[in-house]
């Protein structure tokens, strides 16, 4: 009896001993292909946002040659109205002639493409191993070969690049501190039409011009080829629209939603020079902006500092991730403090004339200014502490706010 149970004990010991091993490969197993899969499942991740950031920096691209290729149609017609009209200069509005030296003068600058991504793409050939196509990969080095070509085409070529160098508009400068705004105009046009007639007329202006149908049509050639490119990158990686457009979200929505609740407080925008504002936004959807500004005075009968304040008010709401204001022009106050301003010798007359009469317009002005610009949407995020505020008023202009204590 005893040798049984002996017998069975060992048995026993023996079935565990093996349950126990067998567990231990079946766990080692198990954390292995989890492990594994983990792994898998990370480089795929990195695989798509790679492709998906690099597909997102050609649509920018895209976007840029779209948005020259608009500017460039404008201008070209205005200038073709122009030289069509250099004995009738005269007649041609302002806003016009403006665009046509925008046209031809040459930016100090030369054009650039953000190459930032571009840099992280090419920055680790483990980024190429995780993409997983090499026509994918060849797509996006061919696109950057031909972006790079054109930047450079478009900087230094005399097809591409603007004939008249800014050092020309010094033609065009006034400094006589007798006239009043009225005067100074009617001088700066009449002395850009004369820039004008002169400068249309040139040889190097006139060749530019002749080459404008062809920039053009470059462009909107590149900008087909980029994008059937594109498409096919997108097919490649299997990445759907709306997968792209969450992670150009994802780029822009970083931060905190605004809410009714977070967004209820006084806001400052700061910068240098005396340049605050003011956003109060209420419970029962109004608010309330204060605009002080301060800017050197170069007036004929007046040198110092010209400080405004700006009052305005109205109504918002919050739509999607935006700020919606709907400005009430009769909220609209504007002061002038004259403390830091002083009158010229034998100009205190006109600089007294000058502030009874900016004192008395200056509302009106401001709400003249004002009057179609009723509704505004800004686009808002707040950081993590909620007391921060990320806020776009256009595509590029960005402004940050902190809540006031």
């Amino acid at each position: 009896m005893i040798k049984e149970d002996k017998k069975k004990e060992r048995k026993s010991w023996w079935i565990q001993f093996i349950i126990s091993v067998v567990g231990t490969a079946i766990g080692v197993g198990l954390t292995f292909a989890v492990s594994s899969k983990i792994e898998n499942w990370k480089k795929e991740q990195v695989q798509r946002i790679t492709a998906m950031m690099v597909i997102h920096d050609i649509d920018e691209s895209i976007d840029i040659l779209k948005r020259m290729k608009t500017s460039m149609e404008e201008q070209y017609n205005a200038t073709l109205y122009v030289m069509g009209r250099l004995d009738q200069l005269d007649s041609i509005p302002n806003d016009t002639l403006t665009s046509v030296v925008g046209f031809i003068i040459k930016d100090d600058q030369d054009f650039r493409f953000d190459m930032s991504k571009e840099q992280i793409f090419n920055s680790s050939p483990d980024t190429w191993q995780n993409l997983g196509s090499m026509k994918f990969i060849d797509n996006v080095q061919s696109f950057y070969f031909e972006r790079q070509t054109f930047q450079n085409m478009y900087n230094k070529s005399v097809i591409w690049r603007q004939p008249v160098p800014t050092s020309d508009l010094e033609t065009i400068h006034i400094n006589d501190e007798a006239l009043n705004i009225e005067q100074y105009m009617a001088r700066y046009y009449g002395l850009v039409r004369e820039f004008l007639k002169a400068k249309l007329t040139d040889s190097h202006v006139q060749y530019y011009l002749s080459y404008s149908a062809y920039r053009i049509d470059k462009i909107i050639e590149m900008v087909d080829a980029w994008t059937n490119l594109n498409n096919e990158n997108k097919f490649l990686m299997s990445i759907t629209d709306d997968e792209l457009a969450e992670y150009v979200n994802s780029i822009n929505n970083t931060g905190i939603a605004v809410t009714e609740k977070n967004l209820t407080g006084t806001w400052v925008a700061s910068s240098i020079d005396e340049n605050i504002s003011e956003w109060e936004f209420r419970k029962d959807h109004t608010y309330t902006m204060v605009m002080n500004t301060s800017q050197a005075a170069s007036l004929p009968f007046a040198k110092g500092k010209i400080k405004l304040t700006i009052t305005l008010g109205g109504t918002w709401q919050i739509e999607g991730d935006s700020i919606i204001s709907l400005l009430d022009i009769n909220t609209i106050e504007a002061n002038l403090d004259e403390s830091q301003l002083m009158a010229m010798p034998g100009g205190k007359e006109m600089f007294d004339i000058w502030i009874q009469e900016t004192k008395k317009t200056l509302t009106e002005t401001y709400r003249e200014y004002l009057k179609n610009n009723w509704t505004n949407a800004h686009r808002a995020r707040l950081d993590e502490s909620e007391n921060k505020m990320e806020w776009k008023w256009k595509e590029q202009d960005v402004i940050y706010l902190k809540r006031k204590e």
